[in-house]
């Protein structure tokens, strides 16, 4: 791992106004980057608006499809390094509007490449993949990067599992510097899809700390995933990217390794939240093997001497008392 100075050097966070993209340029900017942002818009309740960064950085408004948008945006800003985060995210929606998942995922990822591999400057890419490149599954094992994608129960998967490998070809074909990060369920402050369990699960205790704490039919609490701190995901993709010489075309996965069941955390925010253990209500129909996945994240640690620094406790509160000072404004 060599030094590596970020300070004064021009990167593209596609996806900026997001949850992980406010993190990573809020980090990007801690380091002296300047940081430029491609997203279709800005909204009020982004995380980087209410940090306060949003000032900090150059909001380009546009869409990571329009390949042309792109090769502009890179030459004028003479960008050096790419961080393609900009995705359609939300699992129900992917199989409500699946062509819109693909067409942004996979096709909105070959633009991006296709952007870099014209331009005269940025010859660097570090794309956000996902657990979800694994599929569907069942086994408590962690998963290494070198196993294959499984069938998946939504289109968000194949359409991550096509982007990602898109991204490990392009080196080997054109000599691009790129490497995918395949992370865990993320949480953490500036989430505001609340269809995610931690979000979820603090808002109806702050609006409604006596109404039943239920989470609807999408699960029955017995699914059990890796849940890793917003921080961490976003120290990943910058160890990613001061390392691609040495990681080239490769996928590194990201996430903590402990497993904690849907059940489990929604107890724990309630005790976090104000000492009450309330039942949490799953109504999601009972699964004869509860859905399992985490990853392996040895090479993580051995190629980039990353690791996760937030416990889950800890992660859970300073969340909670974000959204408690927050939650008028999302």
């Amino acid at each position: 791992m060599h030094s590596f100075d970020w300070k004064y050097r021009a990167c593209l966070v596609t996806g900026g106004a997001g949850f992980g993209g406010s993190h990573l340029c809020e980090q990007l900017l801690n380091r002296g980057a300047k940081v430029f942002i491609v997203d279709r818009w800005l909204p009020k309740n982004s995380y980087l608006v209410l940090s306060g960064k949003y000032d900090e950085v150059e909001f380009i408004e546009g869409d990571i499809r329009d390949l042309e948008f792109l090769k502009l945006t890179i030459e004028r800003f003479q960008i050096d390094t790419v961080f393609h985060l900009a995705a359609q995210p939300i699992i129900p929606i992917s199989n409500i509007h699946p062509y819109e998942t693909l067409s942004v995922n996979a096709l909105g990822t070959y633009a991006v490449l296709e952007a870099i591999r014209t331009s005269e400057h940025a010859k660097r890419l570090v794309f956000a993949s996902s657990g979800a490149y694994y599929g569907t599954t069942t086994t408590r094992e962690p998963f290494r990067e070198e196993d294959p994608p499984l069938p998946a129960t939504n289109i968000y998967a194949p359409s991550k599992v096509a982007a990602d490998i898109l991204v490990r070809c392009y080196p080997q074909i054109y000599k691009l510097k790129t490497a995918v990060c395949r992370f865990m369920n993320t949480y953490g402050p500036g989430d505001t899809n609340f269809s995610r369990i931690v979000p979820r699960a603090i808002l109806n205790l702050i609006t409604d700390p006596k109404a039943p704490y239920d989470f609807g039919s999408r699960d029955d609490g017995t699914t059990a995933l890796d849940f890793l701190h917003i921080a961490d995901m976003a120290n990943a993709y910058i160890k990613t990217a001061e390392n691609l010489d040495v990681i080239v075309g490769e996928a590194i996965n990201f996430g903590t390794g402990i497993l904690t069941s849907t059940q489990e955390l929604a107890k724990k925010i309630s005790v976090l939240f104000d000492n009450k253990d309330r039942e949490a209500v799953f109504r999601g129909k009972r699964k004869v093997k509860p859905i399992a996945k985490c990853l392996d994240i040895s090479k993580a640690r051995k190629c980039l001497g990353w690791e996760p620094e937030t416990p889950l406790e800890k992660g859970l509160k300073e969340t909670i008392e974000w959204y408690r000072r927050f939650w008028e404004r999302l």
